[in-house]
């Protein structure tokens, strides 16, 4: 395993965050239909509309942020076009996970397919600030996660 790997392998034992189309959880006991509304929306045309906003997300953030990605390896400072082909092809392939590490703020975001959300692992007051805004800018919504 690469030093990249143990470093994100670390971070998810820590806080974390996310970005969300929903501006809080869901309850267990809730009456509303929020696994109907995720299924169609991941499996609609509609999902066009949630890959722009995460990948508008993690562009905004790549701009004050140093950023590797983990396809089938790291890749230090990809181009902003392979961000969205891959958030693209996983969506499409109904499949996949993007790891985004920041390693100068010792942070970690993921986009899996099947979720409305970004998990972002670790993240600084700082970084947690910036995403808050960030989120805001794009119709989503930043808190804390619970687990």
């Amino acid at each position: 395993m690469d030093n990249n790997t143990e470093i994100a392998d670390r971070l998810l034992t820590k806080d974390c965050y996310i970005v969300d189309f929903l501006p809080e959880t869901v309850s267990k006991d809730s009456n509303g239909q929020i696994f109907d509304v995720e299924y169609y929306l991941l499996k609609s045309p509609k999902y066009h509309m949630i890959k722009d906003k995460f990948v508008c997300v993690i562009l905004k953030l790549m701009c004050y942020c140093h950023i590797m990605i983990l396809r089938k390896e790291w890749i230090d400072k990809p181009k902003p076009e392979l961000i969205e082909n891959a958030v693209a092809e996983i969506m499409a392939n109904h499949s996949g996970t993007l790891n985004c590490l920041f390693p100068d703020e010792n942070m970690l975001l993921i986009f899996d397919w099947d979720c409305l959300n970004l998990s972002i692992y670790n993240p600084p007051e700082k970084a947690q600030h910036l995403l808050e805004q960030i989120a805001f800018s794009e119709g989503l919504f930043w808190r804390k996660a619970i687990i």
